[in-house]
């Protein structure tokens, strides 16, 4: 019987044994799993970040252009009924409910393929539009003959308005344009030029990408192009400026209501729920 016992309990050791020895092991390769990941991510953002500074250093403005047009050139939807016909997003629609009450004529600057057009005047809106990719300019004309409207988008000079006459009591940029500028001065002088097309207490609406601070990320893409930018004598890199995969830049709320007020706008709302965006008004 001892014998017995003993066998059963060396069997019994030997069943609890080896779970632990296999959980050891399960540790052990976690460990290195998240080790690995850990040293793949942070070579991964090193890369990231000196491809970007290299090429926002390297690109002439104009060429930074001649990118964006190609990329929008590619992007099919945007040159859709479907898509241009969707109406207004959740936060635009509130956005207009809540500030452009009572406004007639509106702007709409980098109008796409219409979509925002579209959207205003089928709530009895006045509005006139531009935009700088001339195959959008040429779908949202058609698109607005077939719906009946007038076909009157003009064709603008990249970040630029083009001629216009009168002025408008309320303007808004399209979805996500603003950020495609480059350069905080030329994103001023964008604004002043709408700010010379509307009567003073004229809501606009600008929308882009948000960061609550300037990482680290953006810190070192800054340094990185600057050292580029300075030896080619291109355009300054400035912090928040980024490649996705155009130019583009994320806004801090101070740097977004600093811009609005040199471009002669009053900041009245910042939000970054569902896509950033702020309200301004013409002062």
């Amino acid at each position: 019987m001892a014998r017995s016992d003993s066998g059963a309990s060396k069997g019994m050791r030997g069943t609890l044994d080896d779970p632990v020895d296999a959980s050891s092991q399960d540790s052990a390769l976690v460990r290195i799993y998240f080790g690995g990941h850990r040293a793949l991510t942070g070579f991964t953002n090193i890369l990231s970040t000196g491809y970007t500074g290299f090429w926002l250093g390297v690109l002439t403005h104009s060429q930074l252009h001649s990118l964006s047009e190609r990329r929008y050139s590619q992007e099919q939807q945007y040159r859709t009924d479907e898509w241009n016909k969707r109406g207004l997003f959740d936060w635009e629609r509130r956005v207009v409910e809540d500030s452009f009450t009572g406004c007639k004529r509106v702007l709409v600057a980098a109008a796409g393929g219409g979509r925002e057009v579209l959207a205003l005047r089928l709530r009895g809106m006045q509005v006139e539009g531009f935009e700088s990719h001339p195959e959008l300019v040429r779908f949202a004309n058609d698109l607005l003959e077939r719906e009946g409207m007038v076909p009157d988008i003009k064709q603008a000079p990249w970040d630029h308005c083009p001629d216009i006459d009168g002025k408008y009591d309320g303007v808004i940029v399209g979805w996500g344009a603003y950020m495609h500028i480059r350069g905080r001065e030329r994103r001023i002088m964008f604004l002043r030029e709408l700010r010379e097309r509307a009567i003073p207490g004229s809501p606009i609406l600008l929308s882009f990408y948000t960061t609550t601070k300037d990482s680290r990320y953006f810190r070192a893409v800054a340094q990185i192009g600057n050292v580029l930018a300075r030896v080619l004598r291109r355009d300054p890199v400035q912090v928040g400026d980024c490649l996705a995969p155009n130019y583009t830049h994320f806004f801090t709320r101070k740097r977004l209501e600093s811009e609005l007020l040199e471009g002669g706008f009053e900041p009245i709302s910042f939000e970054h729920v569902e896509y950033g965006h702020s309200v301004g008004r013409a002062v």
